[in-house]
């Protein structure tokens, strides 16, 4: 299962959504996008699979995705 969390302020609530999901879903991949470099920054805290940062990155994420 693949599932994106985008956040696009300071990225802390993006941080707590990914932990919950690793939490709750261990084997699936998590892909965390921030539409600033703060966001992004903020989110790699909790470990996701793999982050991205800005508009074009969350429209090539959304295609992906099982779960937003």
């Amino acid at each position: 299962m693949q599932i994106l969390v985008i956040d696009g302020q300071g990225g802390r609530i993006g941080r707590e959504l990914a932990a919950i999901a690793r939490a709750r879903c261990p084997g699936a991949v998590i892909t965390a996008v921030g539409t600033n470099s703060a966001a992004t920054a903020a989110m790699r805290r909790s470990a996701p699979d793999r982050t991205a940062t800005g508009e074009n990155a969350v429209a090539a994420a959304c295609r992906e995705a099982d779960v937003i």
